[in-house]
């Protein structure tokens, strides 16, 4: 079961999400300040207990102050004095028809606002014209904010109230600023500061690799541009892996041949040099032991061109990964005939029977011919070098699943004399078909061995 590749999502729109998610974060923040001003703000200041034990404070201190320094209501130079030391309190003396003193918060807010509180100011206490009543002890009625005070010369009507909760909200309307934004800050540092830590653990696994930890896996928990770019290390990680592998196994290959080799040369040269050194030193008996001495020379100096030959295949199978090949289209059914017969009618020639089943309708295929021939080259020279001459080789070639099937099958030749192939034909029929995406394999069933050739035929040809 394949594993759900999550869906790409950029840094900047994640960090764009990040700013906007700190930005509703903040709002909801100066919100919540808000309402914990107005909270504390009702319970300390505006509420009903609070007015009446703020405004009874100014008035125990007003009375304390007219009592030490003997304020008269027309002395509006200590009035002034004394709501200084109050702060944002508001006092207004009055009698039944003049207002002697007015001053305060509430006055400074009537300038700033003038026309909207314009309504509000003439319902202040002592604010009347001629046609209103005139205040009198009869209809003056005391509460929290409207008492009667004696001062120095007589008793005079006086309205106090407090504004103490203009510091407390001055100052919350600041921190609810400064936290909103503290909050936006702090959210977008978090997202930054993950990507700087994702961005670190990639180095520190990078760093893994490159100590020579090739095994240690790269994942990549997230599809952006970091993730992208673990994915990419992992890949070059792998790389180097198949890489690393594909040189052990031409280090391999590279011993094995030359432990092969030798021995396969070593044998036909030794041979030669002890038939040259009779004949240079004329110890034969005969021109009849001269002329077999010579025969075997040139019998061993074939073996010796074989061997060389069999090097050259190896450097084309392990030396340039890619080869020059010149594919072109060709009707599969004309192409795989004419070379098979070509192979057919040649190894009778060596004492072999042939058997073949042709069943390879008109199809296209992509090919290089040269390849081709190449390819079955080694392939029929192999039947000739290793297969037992009194066993049928039997050719089949048919489409099978959409590709051009060919198989090679012969008995081996169990010849204590015949040296063990060194395999290097086959590798050599791999490298050719894999050039030419095909595909080619063997296999020995006991003495049977089958050489197997696919090719895929073109997807047009396939669908007429």
């Amino acid at each position: 079961m394949t594993e759900h590749k999550k869906r790409f999502v950029s840094l900047n729109l994640k960090m764009v999400a990040a700013v906007l998610a700190g930005m509703i974060l903040a709002c909801i923040t100066y919100a919540a300040c808000l309402w914990f001003t107005g909270f504390v703000t009702e319970i300390k200041y505006t509420g009903e207990e609070a007015v009446e034990k703020n405004v009874g404070e100014a008035y125990d201190s007003l009375r304390e102050y007219i009592n030490t320094n003997h304020v008269k209501g027309t002395d509006n130079d200590k009035l002034s004095e004394w709501l200084k030391e109050q702060g944002d309190t508001y006092l207004f003396v009055y009698d039944n028809y003049n207002n002697y003193f007015e001053a305060g918060w509430w006055n400074d807010y009537l300038s700033e606002e003038e026309d909207y509180l314009e309504g509000e100011a003439e319902s202040m206490p002592g604010d009347y014209d001629e046609e209103m009543e005139p205040v009198t002890r009869d209809n003056f009625k005391e509460d929290v904010k409207n008492r009667i005070i004696g001062f120095e010369d007589r008793e005079y009507y006086v309205f106090i109230d407090t504004y103490k909760e203009k510091k407390w909200q001055d100052v919350m309307g600041i921190a609810s600023i400064v936290i909103s934004f503290a909050v936006l800050f702090v959210t977008v540092l978090l997202c930054h500061r993950r990507m700087i830590r994702r961005i670190a653990y990639l180095s520190s696994q990078v760093q893994q690799v490159s100590d020579g930890k090739l095994d240690y896996m790269i994942r990549a928990v997230h599809n952006d541009e970091i993730g992208l770019l673990a994915e990419s290390v992992d890949n070059m990680r792998t790389s180097i892996i198949r890489k690393h592998q594909s040189e052990k196994e031409a280090w391999n290959a590279n011993t094995e041949l030359i432990t092969a080799m030798s021995h396969d040369i070593r044998t036909p040269l030794t041979s030669m040099i002890g038939y040259l050194d009779i004949i240079e030193s004329r110890e034969y008996e005969n021109s009849e032991q001269l002329e077999r001495y010579i025969s075997s020379c040139r019998e061993k100096a074939f073996q010796l061109k074989d061997l060389s030959d069999k090097l050259f295949q190896y450097f084309l199978v392990y030396g340039n990964k890619e080869t020059d090949i010149n594919p072109e289209k060709y009707d599969a059914g004309i192409l795989f005939q004419q070379i098979l017969t070509e192979h057919c009618a040649e190894l009778p020639e060596h004492g072999f029977v042939t058997e073949i089943r042709y069943e390879i309708p008109e199809r296209s295929i992509v090919a290089d011919i040269t390849g081709l021939r190449r390819l079955f080259d080694n392939i029929f020279s192999n039947v000739m070098k290793y297969a037992d001459r009194e066993e049928t080789v039997r050719i089949y070639a048919e489409l099978k699943e959409g590709e051009v099937c060919i198989r090679v099958i012969n008995k081996i030749l169990r010849d204590k004399d015949q040296a063990e192939s060194t395999r290097i034909g086959l590798k050599t029929c791999a490298k050719i078909c894999s050039d030419m995406k095909g595909r080619f394999s063997y296999e020995e069933q006991g003495d049977i061995f089958v050489a197997e050739v696919r090719f895929p035929v073109s997807e047009a040809s396939e669908k007429r």
